[in-house]
């Protein structure tokens, strides 16, 4: 995992959507005086993606064309923000922010967000969807970080210990484990059925 021109390495912080991405990426650009992109953000209102209403979200209609569009906006040093992995140019940090299922879906629902968009997400992270294609993309320099019972502070020193002191910690966690365990796997399944999502 060596730096960049300047000591800054090209890093990524994904995860399922809810998790803190965003807030982390700001944090640790102005930590290391760096720019951070939210491919979310770049891609709003470009032909590569399309607005769903009734999800409140963007969808990708040509993958290509934004990955194009992505490498061309995307300099060495910047603090990349996305949980569509493929998006991303290769990073030499990735940090896969996890967080307990039962924890997103509340904290989902309270913003708001429309019931299949919250079971859809939360469903992700259950199953790892982010950290598998991270893992499959970059086996090497992908990282998790529970976020679940921490504050974005605390979150942001264990990122730039990774990124800055090179001391990454990969924290395992067994969502479905922990979601069946608690019930609220069962929990979410009536969802499911209730809310219509795939």
């Amino acid at each position: 995992m060596g730096a960049q021109a300047g000591g800054r390495p090209r890093v990524l912080i994904t995860g399922t959507p809810g998790v803190g991405k965003t807030t982390q990426c700001r944090k640790l650009a102005r930590r290391i005086s760096a720019r951070c992109l939210s491919l979310g953000e770049l891609l709003a209102g470009t032909p590569y993606v399309r607005y769903l209403p009734e999800l409140d979200t963007h969808e990708i209609v040509d993958a290509s064309g934004a990955r194009q569009f992505v490498l061309s906006r995307v300099a060495d040093g910047d603090v990349v923000d996305t949980h569509v992995v493929e998006l991303s140019p290769d990073p030499e940090v990735v940090v896969v922010l996890r967080k307990a299922p039962d924890i997103l879906y509340s904290e989902l629902v309270a913003r708001g967000w429309p019931l299949r968009k919250v079971v859809e997400n939360v469903w992700a992270e259950i199953l790892d969807v982010i950290y598998v294609e991270a893992r499959r993309r970059w086996r090497d320099g992908v990282v998790q970080v529970d976020v679940s019972k921490r504050d974005p502070d605390e979150t942001l020193e264990i990122i730039v210990a990774c990124v800055v002191g090179g001391r990454c910690v990969n924290e395992e966690v067994d969502w479905l484990g922990h979601a069946e365990r608690s019930g609220f796997l069962d929990f979410i399944s009536r969802l499911e059925r209730q809310s219509g999502a795939q």
